[in-house]
């Protein structure tokens, strides 16, 4: 069948949709979650059938609805074969030793136990299937007592081999995901984090079946890649960096279609936020305490997800922000009945900055800025490497970029507070190299800034 591929021990939908109506980007592949072919064939069958019948009705579609459609379709198959977990977790074996649950039947019982407590989000969700799927692609199932030390290093070694976007770039196309790390062939691995996030999420699943009794220890627990310092991993700005990134000119012009790509990289400056911190923010979020403007970071929200409980911090906004006109453009998305700040940024895999993150990257090359260790993330080195250089006490510094501060117990609301501290930390973050040396920019209007209802600007933002 044309559309049916199979990538490691799973079949895929792999569908060609109509160019006219994709252009960029017209094949639907998605995951089966079927290991024989005979039921994968009528799946992708009836799959293929549906879509096409509602590319007819609603040829506008674009392609993450599709393919949203098309899991919903997938998940609400009759086909008695799709007992086998969501997201390719490893079909539990029919001949069950007398040692006990294999850990496909566990991990299914994992992923059905955390999505019913709601105790994952979306991306924390997609996070643990990967991981799971990676685990059986590696490792085989087998039952769960079995997987001891030498099993728990030698999938540390394979996952550490694991190439970068296995099922996106063609010379992978036909072959497992073991397969590939055992063929000697060149290619990009992924990093030392994604290897260590991924036995994180692997290592929470044995503890799961440790705490439920199905195993007596973890074989997984602190298990990971030795790596540098985050601090390696991501470089600061220097003030050329920040001169070239912050122009008003060139920021103008990026932020023509998408007011985020003027506004992200300025609170990144002046915040010290995280990507994903900033793509979620809503107009709610922008307070006054103390007869301070303030920015607060939260999940509050549905769409709103912390990286720990640390992160929930609230931010007096620094002066430049006010004097570019963050607080107008507020104003015209809560007038506008938005309730975020950036309504046309949409989740990817549960993620609000998976665009800005793309975008960005471009930016900084197209700037001149071409070294890999400078990322948005840089921005966030950068103000707590002015703070540190201003003097700043390390627990302000921790309480301001939302890290966590084990000798210090602090409050998140109320007078305990120390707003008037932090405003005079954050007005330590200079203001220098916002706009261009040689063209004067006035700050960017609200209304230039403001989208329609259709997502595109009112008008051009204009250049003095």
């Amino acid at each position: 069948m044309a559309y049916l591929i199979r990538r490691g021990a799973f079949y895929y939908l792999n569908l060609r949709l109509p160019k006219h109506l994709f252009p960029r980007c017209h094949t639907l592949r998605l995951s089966l979650n079927i290991q024989r072919r005979q039921p994968a064939t009528f799946l992708a069958a009836s799959l293929a059938q549906k879509i096409h019948q509602h590319l007819s009705e609603h040829p506008t579609v674009d392609l993450e609805m599709l393919h949203a459609l098309c899991t919903q379709w997938r998940d609400a198959s009759s086909i008695p074969t799709m007992s086998v977990p969501v997201s390719g977790i490893a079909e539990p074996s029919k001949h069950r030793l007398k040692t006990g649950p294999t850990l496909g039947e566990l991990a299914k019982k994992y992923v059905t136990e955390g999505k019913a407590g709601g105790l994952w989000r979306e991306v924390s969700t997609h996070e643990v299937e990967r991981s799971l799927r990676d685990l059986f692609e590696l490792m085989g199932d087998m039952p769960a007592v079995t997987f001891d030390g030498h099993q728990a290093r030698l999938l540390k070694d394979r996952l550490s081999r694991c190439p970068q976007y296995f099922a996106l770039l063609p010379q992978f196309k036909g072959k497992t995901l073991l397969q590939v790390i055992e063929s000697g062939a060149p290619y990009k691995t992924i990093t030392a984090v994604t290897v260590n996030n991924r036995l994180r999420k692997l290592s929470a699943f044995m503890n799961w079946c440790k705490s439920n009794g199905y195993i007596s220890e973890n074989p997984l627990m602190g298990l990971k890649v030795m790596t540098g310092s985050a601090k390696d991993a991501r470089l600061s700005f220097d003030q050329h960096d920040l001169t070239a990134l912050l122009s008003l000119v060139a920021l103008k012009t990026e932020a023509r279609k998408h007011p985020w790509r003027y506004w992200l990289p300025l609170l990144g400056r002046f915040t010290g936020a995280r990507l994903e911190e900033l793509c979620q923010l809503h107009v709610a979020d922008f307070i006054t305490l103390q007869g301070i403007q303030c920015i607060r970071i939260d999940d509050g929200h549905e769409s709103q997800n912390l990286k720990n409980s640390s992160s929930r911090r609230i931010l007096p906004m620094h002066p430049a922000l006010t004097e570019l006109g963050l607080l107008d453009h507020v104003e015209v998305m809560r007038k506008s009945g938005s309730d975020r700040l950036f309504p046309d940024l949409e989740p990817v895999r549960g993620k609000l900055g998976h665009a800005p993150s793309k975008w960005f990257g471009r930016y900084k090359t197209k700037q001149g800025i071409t070294d890999p260790k400078k990322t948005f993330h840089s921005f966030r080195h950068t103000m707590i490497d002015d703070l540190r250089d201003a003097g700043v006490q390390d627990s302000l510094i921790k309480r301001i970029a939302g890290h966590e501060d084990s000798a210090v117990t602090f409050g998140i609301y109320g007078s305990r507070l120390p707003l008037n501290a932090m405003i005079e930390a954050i007005m330590q973050i200079p203001a220098t190299g916002v706009g261009s040396e040689t063209v004067r920019a006035e700050s960017i209007s609200a209304d230039e800034l403001a989208t329609t209802k259709a997502g595109e600007m009112i008008s051009p933002p204009k250049l003095l």
